[in-house]
């Protein structure tokens, strides 16, 4: 949650808070210019929340110093707990739209003209990372948060909801087709996000896997920052092979958990045996 930071205050060693806030892959702001939440001890270390105040200055624009460790514990749960229900919202928002046909990412792009009151949240595919899902829990743990409970659970299932959607849609209905060979299907983005590698509880991983282990459809991946070996279980569609003849002989299924970097998604719109299920704007 926090940045546990040390230095050296009168001769002694002495730890404190220091709140993080990064968004990997994002440029802008500027990591110094990301106002920083700090904590002292003074009550251990007198003038320590000064020295703090003092060290970080020296790189970033904006320091904000909070009276305990526990009030910035608590700002960086708060945080990242909001925007979990936020996009638990946006995600019961496309859920509603879909029976009456309309598509939930013209009304968030419509919402998001609002200049006050409103903060843009889209529907996807789940949420991931190392904060998002699992802030919760923290709270969880000794709080009664019913809210965020049921939000953080809802977001939990999302991956295989959408798995659940996409073969009952292929199958025609609950029962797996038959006679016929399997369906096969392609997720396109297994990053936890986009512009990454890593696969701290990717919510593209988790569709994946939820497709694979139904038995019910052959599955592969298509993400040019991860490679091979990050999902040995799961074959990788070659980057070459993203070609709408490829893709409409190979699969009977896209789904789009978000617009991987190097990929041009116009090749979808050539598309038109194979069906397309985007998820993200």
């Amino acid at each position: 949650m926090c940045d546990e930071e040390s230095i050296v205050l009168g001769g002694l060693l002495t730890e404190f808070p220091a709140q993080q806030r990064v968004d990997p892959g994002r440029t802008e702001p500027a990591a110094f210019a990301i106002p920083k939440v700090v904590s002292g001890l003074d009550d251990v270390v007198p003038g320590s929340l000064e020295s703090v105040v003092r060290l970080y200055a020296t790189a970033f624009d904006r320091i904000v110093p909070v009276s305990r460790p526990e009030v910035a514990e608590m700002t960086k749960l708060y945080e990242n707990c909001q925007r979990m229900m936020c996009i638990a919202y946006a995600n019961e928002m496309a859920d509603a739209c879909r029976p009456h046909g309309i598509d939930p990412y013209e009304v968030c792009a419509a919402a998001a003209t609002k200049p006050f009151g409103y903060m843009p949240f889209a529907p996807g595919v789940g949420v991931g990372g190392h904060c998002i899902p699992v802030n919760p829990h923290y709270l969880l743990s000794n709080n009664d948060f019913p809210l965020l409970e049921a939000a953080t659970e809802r977001m939990r299932r999302r991956p295989a909801v959408i798995a659940q959607r996409a073969l009952d849609g292929l199958a025609g209905g609950p029962a797996p087709a038959g006679g016929g060979r399997l369906p096969r299907v392609l997720v396109v983005g297994i990053g936890f996000k986009p512009g990454q590698a890593h696969l701290a509880n990717s919510p593209g991983l988790e569709l994946a896997k939820n497709l694979l282990l139904s038995g019910r459809a052959h599955v592969a991946w298509i993400d040019p920052l991860v490679a091979p070996e990050a999902v040995p279980q799961i074959p990788r569609l070659d980057v070459g092979d993203w070609r709408a003849e490829a893709l409409e002989l190979r699969f009977e299924l896209v789904i789009v958990a978000f617009r991987p970097l190097g990929l041009d998604l116009g090749v979808l719109g050539a598309l038109r045996r194979t069906r397309i299920d985007m998820w993200c704007p």
